[in-house]
């Protein structure tokens, strides 16, 4: 790979933890207005605004990937994973998925060794595994089990990183959107999470829909 895509993919990680922040300061400001909303209140408007940004960029990237390779023909569930696992990871993420498994071709774990979004997070403790996890068309929602709320890691060039958890939830938004254009039947179930080797694991989960 040359040094211009590695700055690329570069810049790409930077922005995508950018907008995350960008949209968790959002709402920071509008609860300083409305002081009367509760943490959980502030808690789910900051999620929903990081999934709907998520749902519109994997809604995009599907349109402008399917564009370019005219070739993707098929309509089950493995051919979604693998096309995800190939073309989506390397459009969005800057390179192949590291491994994927799968149970009946329908329930898939795309395994990322050292996801890029989450380069200079403090790694994972095995009490503190962070999930995000999303369905559609209608169920949302997310477990949490510890992970890292906002650090301080990134001060020096002036940003604070986002917590691990709302990365997480980003990641999973795109995915949604992205199998939401590719897999129109749903509904699917997609989790991530990541674990103290520092692996972070999405699974498509296909089986409320196969036959």
């Amino acid at each position: 790979m040359s040094q211009h895509g590695l700055v690329s993919e570069s810049v790409v990680s930077e922005l995508s933890l950018e907008l995350v922040s960008y949209t968790l300061r959002g709402n920071s400001q509008k609860k300083e207005i409305n002081f009367c909303r509760n943490k959980e209140v502030d808690t789910e408007f900051g999620s929903k605004g990081i999934e709907r940004l998520g749902l519109l960029v994997g809604l995009r990237s599907a349109e402008r990937l399917l564009y370019r390779e005219a070739t993707f023909g098929g309509s089950t569930p493995n051919d979604v994973a693998r096309f995800v696992g190939q073309h989506l990871w390397k459009t969005v993420f800057g390179k192949k998925v590291d491994r994927m498994k799968h149970m009946d071709k329908i329930y898939f774990c795309l395994i990322d060794n050292n996801f890029r979004w989450l380069q200079g997070f403090s790694d994972a403790k095995s009490d503190q595994i962070v999930s995000a996890v999303d369905g559609y068309p209608y169920d949302s929602s997310e477990k949490y089990c510890g992970g890292d709320g906002p650090t301080d890691q990134g001060k020096e060039s002036g940003s604070v990183l986002p917590p691990d958890s709302d990365v997480l939830r980003y990641a999973v938004s795109i995915l949604r959107g992205f199998v939401q254009v590719m897999y129109p039947s749903g509904p699917i179930k997609i989790q991530a999470s990541r674990n103290e080797k520092g692996e972070t694991q999405f699974v498509l989960d296909f089986r409320s829909v196969a036959t």
